[in-house]
């Protein structure tokens, strides 16, 4: 091993974390990866680490960062996987060596106390909410709504710490602030962990105005999934909610006809906010009738004209209550006004960017029963990762179970804008090829074809009737789901088993709790049950996929990076949609077999993986062949 750091980070691991692992098992992948980690670290520059599941990885790339003693920042895909890495790995290290450590969660998930005490309502379902934050509020020792559980958004939303609201050192709650304490421990501690929202608004930010404190390292954990947290939060969303919402913090009308609000004391700003409202129902009337849902829009906007209405008639509402609000307000309603305005401006703003016409930019609509959204995002990520990303940090780490299809990582370098990085790819140490069963089904066509649904559907219900443990079935599209659904639900239920569907009764989270805790479940998912799910054992033991995941060509980001490929002449199919599908595969296939002792089958229903040439790429992504 040449790495100094990484001869020592591996006798961390034997000689110090094992012998306190019941049932450590030495794996040579892992100290493939520790052995690249630490040479990342001592060298610098940018890594991607492609890791099976197995393999370790949180552990290899942890122990360098502990062992070197640099800060790091782990950014992980969200915030349960930030809990579950400070309460389960960090949380194991610390108690085998000293180090310290914090997890860094945006703003709105702390209690602000200034705004709880000015809380105000007439309305008794959120008096109530107030009065049970307000009890935990006397015991929470963080203040986060992790500890709190589930809150009422129209109140939490009203009692959390915002950025546009917040005083600063000039508040009275200052040394007891939730949030600011959190930060204090943040910049105390050697290893940050951060999820890819917060890193990337990090990213956003001025050195003066940066939310997580400097550090020498960054590792993006769940690395594929970086690209559309950065699309979400570097684009911008038009919304009739987003506006919505600030408009009745101002003014609005209750169900006697009152005006109610913090604009309420001031009858003459009521026909800019009238004029306001009139603009907005205009716009969205216009997209709703112009646009169809998630299809690109090409040149200029021909909603520009009620676009720039809308940003004049915001700039009137703010002046005039800006002008004419003096001395009407106690501080707290003055500060509550201040940053309802200061929203409102950056929604104008976001107007005038959404008019912008840029060939790396994507815009759409997105049309719902009550939603109602204009969409801008850049065409690749790449050139905020490069110039944003990266130079934050003498080391970048990305690291996933799916970073390269068959240990070519060239798709999500150019992606991500990394290029130049080092690449490791190591396998599971699972055997997959004893542990799996892969079946293949024929003669199913979802495409709008009521005979494949009802064979999927049959699929599904022989699998349920064979198998002991619990069953997940992965799908593409939420009406093919929902017929499916509609086929099998009942024969699953006659059959003993508990089914669900996403979208239906549970959330997500509650659905795989409910797989965790029996061996008789049925879960109908899609996209978000591609990956991230765990469920060991007998909980999980069938595993069908629906159709290959080939995104929908329709989709604007998909259509927009399909047109730019083709117009530099090259193969989109080969060099975007396959790869891409290829991956996802890799994720969904990835679910079944969480630890060496589980074994399972896998049912795959499209019978394009064996007949048609590109199939082969995805057998090969599971090392799989049919030759």
């Amino acid at each position: 091993m040449s790495s100094s750091l990484g001869h020592a980070s591996v006798r961390f691991l034997l000689d110090m974390a094992a012998p306190s692992m019941p049932g450590f098992e030495h794996r040579e992948s892992q100290e493939q990866l520790i052995a690249a980690c630490a040479e990342a670290t001592e060298r610098g520059g940018a890594l991607m680490a492609e890791a099976g599941t197995g393999t370790g990885k949180t552990f290899a790339y942890l122990i360098p960062i502990i062992v070197s003693g640099r800060r790091a920042i782990i950014s992980t895909r969200t915030i349960n996987l930030q809990e579950q890495l400070v309460r389960k790995d960090l949380r194991f290290l610390s108690s085998v060596v000293d180090f310290s450590y914090a997890i860094a969660k945006g703003r709105s998930n702390y209690l602000c106390l200034r705004r709880l005490n000015a809380f105000r309502s007439e309305d008794a379902s959120e008096e109530r909410e107030y009065r049970r934050i307000a009890q935990w509020s006397a015991d929470t020792r963080s203040g986060d709504v992790e500890d709190f559980g589930v809150a009422v958004f129209s109140v939490w939303d009203r009692v959390c710490t915002d950025a546009d609201a917040c005083t600063g050192k000039a508040c009275a709650h200052f040394s007891r602030c939730y949030y600011f304490e959190a930060k204090r421990q943040w910049e105390e501690a050697q290893i940050i962990v951060s999820n890819h929202a917060l890193t990337s608004i990090n990213a956003l930010l001025s050195k003066e105005s940066k939310l997580l404190p400097q550090a020498e390292l960054l590792v993006v954990d769940e690395a594929h999934g970086l690209e559309k947290v950065l699309s979400d939060q570097i684009g911008i969303t038009l919304s009739n909610r987003s506006f919505d919402y600030v408009l009745n913090r101002l003014l609005r009308i209750d169900d006697r006809g009152v005006y109610k609000g913090l604009l309420s004391l001031s009858p003459p700003l009521f026909p800019a906010v009238e004029m306001l409202k009139f603009c907005l129902a205009d716009l969205w009337n216009s997209v709703r009738g112009r646009y169809q849902d998630r299809r690109m829009m090409r040149g200029r906007l021909a909603d520009e004209e009620k676009l720039n209405a809308v940003a004049a008639a915001v700039g009137d509402v703010v002046e005039k209550a800006q002008e004419g609000t003096l001395g009407l307000f106690q501080e707290d309603e003055e500060i509550e006004l201040k940053a309802s305005l200061l929203k409102l401006g950056a929604l104008a703003d976001a107007c005038a960017g959404m008019m912008e016409e840029n060939q790396q930019t994507v815009r759409w609509a997105e049309i719902e029963p009550q939603r109602t959204a204009l969409r801008l995002a850049p065409l690749y990520p790449r050139s905020f990762v490069r110039t944003n990303i990266l130079p934050e940090y003498e080391t970048s780490i990305f690291t996933s179970a799916t970073l390269s299809v068959s240990g070519d990582f060239s798709f999500m370098q150019e992606l991500l804008g990394l290029e130049d990085a080092a690449t490791i790819s190591l396998s599971s140490p699972f055997d997959i090829s004893r542990q799996v069963q892969v079946e293949f089904r024929t003669g199913i066509d979802l495409r709008n074809d009521e005979t494949g649904v009802r064979k999927l559907a049959d699929v599904i219900v022989e699998a349920a009737g064979k198998e002991v443990g619990g069953i997940l079935v992965l799908f593409t599209s939420r009406d093919a789901m929902r017929k499916t659904w509609e086929h099998a639900a009942d024969e699953l239920r006659a059959a003993g088993r508990r089914a669900m569907m996403q979208g239906d009764e549970y959330q997500n989270r509650a659905m795989l709790e409910i797989m965790r805790e029996c061996t008789n479940a049925v879960i109908f998912g899609l996209d978000s049950f591609w990956e991230g799910v765990d469920v060991q054992g007998d909980s999980l033991r069938c595993l069908v996929i629906a159709k290959l995941p080939f995104e929908v060509p329709t989709e604007p980001i998909t259509m927009a990076r399909t047109e730019d490929l083709q117009r530099r002449g090259r193969n989109a199919f080969m060099e975007y949609s396959l790869p891409r599908a290829v991956l996802k595969f890799k994720q969904g296939f990835g679910r079944l077999i969480r630890s060496k002792t589980d074994t399972g089958r896998v049912i795959i229903c499209d019978e394009r993986i064996r007949t048609k040439r590109y199939g082969q790429a995805f057998l090969k992504s599971i090392g799989k062949n049919l030759s």
